[in-house]
């Protein structure tokens, strides 16, 4: 039976679910949730509430979701992650437990307490995969499966969580959007492509970026700003966004496959945008993270590792400080 479960007494957790819940038993056809900013302003959007369960019952039966299942969710129903953890379990009429949203999430006793009973679906932020890590030393059969959304997976994340991964547990990247009522398609960790949710199938634009297409929704076809490679026309290798592409002397840099190889030799968090510039169009520019309380790097040692791991044309031509790199509220980075 459909049940909520309230493992905080956050006052603000309950309302933001009980918000949504009146939203759904509403006569209104729609459901308003607003995207996550990562790339301008957030907006709000009105979701078709047939959009939602086509979406929610997809999910529940890539993962066996049923009434005897129990879903727990350390995410704000503010935004889609929360809101289609409702709507999984009011598709399957089973029980979902909210636990205050923070990267510490599965510190609290309550929250354990209700993990040692098993969980079949678990959805997580990166910025929460330190939580999960810790868990699973304690609970090593606790949860059947993690999905991991709202913003791209690091790499030694990932490796950390395969290390930890125990037998039986499925622990998979997502693609997704607001505008598609969540995820449309999966990536087991350690795999290198994406693979479509049912019923939803892919093709590429003249900028190779990724078109869905799901006739089962009310969208039918979405066109995106996300460059990929295709594998068929149901799996996918993300590359990057189309908007962070740099052009600089008409060589195309992809700045987060080329921060990938900076990971884990900078001190510090980082991105590559482009400047403008009269000579290049853009310059490639390194954005670096300098907090008051990080150790002091010169540009010159910064400049000497990016020399030692990027090609001439990938190099910083210069680098820019900031005290803290800008976020969504889910913990995606905005690159401004």
């Amino acid at each position: 039976m459909f049940r909520i479960v309230y493992l905080t007494e956050d006052p603000g957790c309950r309302a933001e679910v009980e918000g949504f819940l009146r939203q759904w038993g509403s006569d209104e056809a729609h459901i308003a949730a607003h995207t996550s900013g990562s790339t301008g302003a957030p907006k709000e959007i009105r979701l078709p509430k047939s959009d939602i369960l086509v979406s929610a019952r997809a999910t529940n039966r890539r993962f066996g979701i049923n009434s005897g299942s129990r879903l727990l969710c350390p995410l704000s129903a503010n935004y889609i992650a929360g809101k289609m953890m409702i709507a999984r379990a009011i598709a399957a009429d089973c029980e979902v437990a909210f636990c205050r949203p923070s990267n510490r999430f599965l510190q609290s006793q309550d929250t354990t307490g209700y993990l040692a009973g098993g969980v079949d679906l678990l959805p997580i932020v990166p910025s929460q995969c330190l939580s999960l890590l810790e868990s699973l030393k304690s609970y090593p059969s606790a949860i059947r499966n993690v999905i991991i959304g709202g913003a791209a997976l690091p790499h030694d994340a990932e490796e950390a969580l395969l290390a930890a991964r125990q037998p039986g547990m499925g622990i998979f990247a997502t693609y997704g959007m607001t505008e598609t009522c969540s995820h449309v398609a999966l990536r087991g960790l350690g795999e290198e492509h994406f693979t479509a949710m049912p019923g939803v199938s892919f093709s590429l634009d003249n900028r190779d970026c990724l078109r869905i297409t799901a006739p089962g929704y009310s969208f039918t076809v979405l066109q995106t700003n996300d460059i990929a490679r295709l594998v068929n026309d149901s799996g996918f290798i993300w590359r990057e966004r189309f908007d962070n592409v740099i052009n600089t002397g008409g060589i195309k840099i992809f700045p987060e496959e080329t921060e990938r190889k900076l990971r884990g030799k900078l001190p510090c968090r980082f991105y590559l945008k482009g400047v403008a510039d009269p000579k290049w169009g853009e310059a490639v520019t390194l954005v670096i993270e300098d907090a008051p309380t990080s150790p002091r790097v010169s540009d010159e040692s910064i400049m000497e590792i990016c020399r030692e791991r990027l090609s001439p044309f990938e190099q910083p031509k210069s680098i820019i400080r900031v005290e803290n790199l800008p976020v969504t509220s889910t913990g995606k980075l905005r690159r401004v």
